[in-house]
């Protein structure tokens, strides 16, 4: 697949394991997060789909009763055969509304003891 991991980022990221569901044109697959900021998702799988996939994720934090729904984009890839944990996909969303982005970056502001 694609580099390790992307040395630039641009929010912080909060280590989370969240339930995550994401639709393609041709599949609906059900996974868990490894990692998330206000811009985007760290989606464990070892197959993840190729950098360019455009999908619809819905996802939900539990702790502020929040759904979220949203059109993401796959930016980047890795498979490491011995870890789940490694292996997955890295994606930004594309269409968030501005509220749910709001309160995504405080949940994970307040999270990260930035607040």
């Amino acid at each position: 697949m694609s580099q390790a991991f992307p040395a630039v980022r641009k929010s912080e990221r909060l280590p989370i394991t969240l339930e995550v569901n994401f639709k393609t044109e041709l599949e609906f697959l059900n996974s868990k997060t490894r990692n998330i900021s206000a811009g985007g998702m760290f989606i464990r799988t070892f197959y993840p789909l190729p950098e360019g996939t455009e999908l619809n994720v819905r996802f939900s934090i539990p702790e502020i009763e929040v759904d979220f729904s949203v059109v993401a984009k796959v930016v980047w890839s890795a498979v490491v055969r011995e870890s789940e944990d490694e292996s997955g996909m890295g994606i930004n969303f594309l269409n968030m509304s501005e509220e749910k982005s709001e309160i995504l970056k405080n949940y994970i502001e307040k999270k990260l003891g930035m607040i």
